[in-house]
């Protein structure tokens, strides 16, 4: 197996940057959080029931979940996202850990609910059976992951103007695909092996409203960790080039009226334990 442990932790060091978390939630949440209102309507269970909210980020899903009445825990490797989260959602527990290694015992959730953060992970198939592992018989679990190029427009403009104008001095950590918990092979086959069953996979449509067509490659490198790193290392030339032609394919195909609108595509897997 290909050992991805420096890829787990640049993610884990550069979520924990406050700076990193702020430029998260000021450039990239807006799409992510219009994804996450799909993921509380998965979760139908009565008042009482209790929920988990996996890599729960700055806590937005687990403040609409408290809200709902659910005994929400919400967990996160990061202690600056977990400090916006604790503020955010005052009537959720919440835990600084490792999606892979989750300290909760068996079934003790009849729902768990991750948005956008597998991804992240350099084993997601261990994090999956965490997952099965801390549910109850027949709970529920749904998660979000970003579609590849694809079917996301911005994906395809950003590996594209890397791959065009990008340095080939400039690399990062390899890392496990980005975009395959979106592929419904790959869903079925991970999510089965942990001992999920009903496996179901539909796309979502969220979108980035920018003031400027250079708002799409401040998104990436401001609000992300792994583009971020990615950019940060370009010469000075080689990134200008890059954020040109980003900049340059949002003006072509993205203008509206008083602005530019940005579709991007996200994925929702649902499975019962």
């Amino acid at each position: 197996m290909t050992d991805f442990s420096e890829f787990g932790r640049q993610e884990r060091l550069g979520w924990s940057d406050a700076g990193r978390a702020e430029g998260y939630v000021s450039y990239f949440s807006s799409a992510a959080d219009q994804v996450g209102e799909s993921l509380l309507d998965i979760v139908e269970l009565p008042a009482g029931a209790s929920v988990l909210d996996l890599c729960c980020g700055q806590g937005r899903l687990t403040a609409l979940l408290a809200e709902r009445g659910f005994r929400t825990n919400g967990l996160d490797f990061s202690p600056a996202m977990l400090e916006r989260a604790q503020r955010a959602a005052p009537a959720a527990r919440f835990h600084e850990g490792d999606a892979q290694e989750l300290p909760f015992e068996d079934g003790a959730f009849d729902a768990v609910v991750c948005n956008f953060g597998v991804c992240h992970l350099p084993e997601p198939s261990r994090c999956l059976s965490e997952v099965r592992r801390v549910l109850k018989p027949g709970g529920t679990f749904a998660m979000t992951n970003w579609c590849g190029p694809d079917l996301s427009p911005p994906f395809r403009i950003f590996y594209g103007a890397v791959q065009a104008h990008g340095s080939p001095e400039a690399t990062i950590p390899p890392g496990p695909d980005f975009h395959q918990l979106t592929r419904d092979e790959v869903v079925q086959d991970l999510l089965s092996q942990a001992g999920f069953s009903d496996i179901a996979l539909r796309v979502l449509k969220a979108e980035w409203t920018l003031e400027s067509p250079e708002g799409l490659a401040d998104i990436y490198e401001r609000g992300t960790v792994r583009a971020a790193m990615l950019l940060s290392r370009q010469p000075a030339a080689n990134l200008k080039a890059i954020r040109d032609a980003i900049s340059a394919a949002v003006e072509e195909e993205f203008a509206v009226e008083g602005g530019w609108r940005v579709p991007v595509f996200a994925g929702l897997v649902t499975a019962r334990a």
